[in-house]
């Protein structure tokens, strides 16, 4: 599984932060600070590391919100599950209503109904099932291929409308040819 790159960057982060805040780091800079002999410099010191290790709690606290608020992007609620079942089986059921075999379509969204409740979709996600990966982004996909293809097919036919139209100057230029044309369509 491919981590998105603001998970990894947060990794990172998460390690760097880790590594300049380990129990021994800060024990040898604090016995480094008080063995400078001085009181002023130790404390200035002292004063400076306990300034970082604030810093560092406050990344290590943005870092957790973070990967929070990304675990909470991947994961439907109990709101989400219950809108996308209450939305989709009405609207399957209508289309299986006005469908020749509306029957089969039928069982096969009482077969679908189960997967589409809060409890199975719990489960599945607590075993790592990506609904948002799995289903939304192969039908954004395919929405957009849709798209482009009918823009590609509009395209062509503007295409073909100017060839045509070329066509017809052509034609208009040679005289003979007109006069056939004239004569075949009644133009």
């Amino acid at each position: 599984m491919d981590l998105p790159p603001e998970v990894v960057e947060l990794g990172l982060k998460l390690t760097e932060a880790a590594a300049r805040n380990s129990a021994a780091v800060v024990t040898s800079r604090i016995r480094s600070a008080i063995a400078a002999g001085k009181k002023d410099d130790a404390i200035a010191a002292l004063e400076e590391i306990v300034s970082e290790l604030l810093a560092d709690k406050q990344e290590l606290t943005r870092i957790a919100q973070a990967y929070q608020s990304e675990l909470v992007a991947q994961r439907l609620s109990t709101g989400d599950v219950q809108y996308i079942a209450g939305t989709i089986i009405p609207l399957l059921e209508q289309f299986a209503g006005a469908s020749p075999d509306g029957q089969q379509m039928a069982r096969s969204i009482d077969a679908l109904k189960p997967l589409l409740s809060v409890e199975t979709a719990n489960i599945l996600q607590l075993l790592g099932f990506n609904f948002r990966e799995a289903i939304g982004e192969p039908l954004t996909r395919l929405t957009a291929n849709k798209i482009e293809s009918r823009i590609t097919s509009s395209e062509e036919a503007q295409l073909e409308a100017v060839k045509r139209e070329q066509l017809y100057i052509q034609l208009a230029m040679n005289p003979e040819a007109f006069e056939r044309f004239r004569t075949l369509f009644g133009r």
